[in-house]
């Protein structure tokens, strides 16, 4: 999916299911490659061996929208609840 950047075509967002939600906009590809970036930046410089690695921690540290006990869990490595 696109959005057409030409001046004079006035396209900034797009509902292209027509459910009334505009799910195309320039501004979310630019702020996920910002995100990366900005992930990316502390590392200073990923080997390209590893960077599907490092693409995957930053796809789902995005698309986790918020921490839970069940992601704490996870995240500690804690299978089992004591009682």
């Amino acid at each position: 999916m696109t959005v057409c950047h030409t001046p004079g075509k006035r396209v900034w967002a797009r509902d292209d299911d027509g459910d009334g939600i505009r799910e195309v906009h320039v501004n979310t590809i630019e702020g996920l490659w910002t995100g990366l970036r900005n992930f990316l930046r502390p590392f200073r410089g990923v080997n390209k061996i590893y960077l599907q690695q490092y693409l995957a921690v930053h796809e789902w540290a995005h698309n986790l929208k918020e921490v839970t006990l069940e992601f704490l869990r996870i995240l500690c490595g804690v299978t089992q609840i004591a009682p």
